[in-house]
């Protein structure tokens, strides 16, 4: 990781210019109330995009995972990492469970560091002193597991959205001109895309991880790779720009670079290329959660079914649902899968085999065409000889 610096102090009132804001008068106007968030000035509101106001803020059906504030941040940070020396010391992110329902198995520090409220910096030697602390008997990770790996991982997204830009301004959250994304000719589907959004696909799983997301403006990222392969390359092929734009809009720890970087990967659009390697919709939760406990949880209307049908409801007999008080399908309280996993999946790596193989011959024609203007411009203008001199007879 190298020597990071320490965190800088607070800014003082004194180390502020002294400004006049007269020049500024009647432009831009005091709050009326905290909630009233400001927005960019000749734009109606309502084209801003997805807004948090006050009704949002008193809706009892919202449960947010973290409350604002660098307060708070360090408090989260205390409680997370410091007090917990050999946790911190051993950490792995690729154990740590997307099925708690108590608590979250990470330290879901990322809403503070996504918008400022905790320095990457203050995260990164708190980490390390907690780990000075560990028991010499824990049994230390390293990076990319480690939440040092994390934090720097944090950094390599921010670095490939900023090469992204400066190649292509604004290409770095679309397919179009994004030097790191390969071409997928995606489908545009809204009622899939909105059954998705939604949490009504028929897939117990996919939409408990939608309802979380909903509700507490956060999902674990083993939860993150599920839905966003359900919506992408696994099973309904929507466009990973539809998925970034709605997670943009209600995850707390939205960031711009993370956020697109992970859209990229779990599509396969870009750094991860193993499409065949598919998120099961059922089997990849229930081998961690049996009994669907997070399912119960989260779509409350399957919570007395039997542990055997928690993931496939459909498989359950008249008898099972009516006890249960489940009805599938039109007119009743949850939905049949909108798509047949087993079947779309196969065609959907078709597809992407497909597009793989268009994108390779559209790179080798430009290349081919690459060296062809070179080899003409070469042609054009030879190099030109050096002049033979007469040898001197002695």
């Amino acid at each position: 990781g190298g020597n990071i610096p320490l965190p800088l102090d607070a800014p003082q009132k004194e180390d502020f210019p002294h400004m006049s804001d007269a020049t500024e008068d009647g432009d831009y106007l005091p709050l009326e109330h905290p909630w009233d968030i400001p927005w960019p000035r000749g734009h109606e509101k309502s084209a801003i995009g997805p807004i948090w106001n006050r009704k949002d803020c008193m809706d009892s059906s919202l449960a947010p995972i973290a409350k604002g504030g660098e307060t708070k941040a360090l408090q989260r940070l205390q409680k997370s990492v410091s007090e917990r020396p050999n946790w911190t010391a051993s950490f792995e992110k690729p154990k740590t469970s997307c099925t708690e329902v108590s608590s979250p198995s990470t330290t879901a520090l990322s809403p503070y560091l996504s918008i400022g409220c905790l320095s990457p910096r203050t995260a990164w030697h708190a980490v390390a002193n907690a780990n000075k602390r560990a028991s010499s008997k824990t049994n230390k990770s390293k990076p990319p597991v480690s939440l040092h790996g994390q934090l720097l991982w944090r950094d390599f997204n921010n670095l490939i959205a900023h090469s992204a830009n400066a190649q292509h301004p604004g290409s770095w959250g679309r397919m179009q001109d994004n030097p790191y994304c390969r071409k997928v000719p995606w489908s545009s589907d809204p009622k899939l895309l909105g059954a998705w959004k939604e949490g009504k696909t028929g897939y117990p799983w996919i939409d408990a991880c939608m309802a979380q997301l909903r509700t507490e403006g956060w999902i674990h990222h083993l939860g993150r790779h599920a839905v966003a392969c359900f919506l992408t390359r696994g099973d309904l092929w929507q466009s990973w720009e539809e998925g970034a734009d709605h997670f943009e809009g209600l995850l707390l720890d939205a960031d711009y670079a993370l956020n697109n970087f992970n859209w990229l990967w779990l599509s396969c659009s870009g750094f991860f290329y193993q499409y065949f390697r598919c998120y099961s919709p059922v089997a990849f939760q229930k081998k961690n959660d049996p009994n669907g406990d997070y399912i119960r949880k989260w779509v409350p209307e399957l919570a007395s079914l039997p542990a055997k049908y928690i993931y496939e409801p459909w498989k359950a007999n008249i008898g099972v649902l009516t006890k249960a008080g489940v009805k599938l399908g039109k007119g009743g309280n949850y939905p049949r899968p909108i798509v047949d996993h087993a079947i779309v999946s196969k065609e959907n790596m078709s597809k992407m085999s497909l597009a793989y193989d268009m994108y390779r011959e559209k790179e080798a024609v430009a290349k081919k065409s690459d060296k062809k203007a070179a080899s003409l411009k070469s042609a054009k203008f030879p190099p030109k000889k050096k002049a033979k001199r007469q040898t001197k007879l002695m």
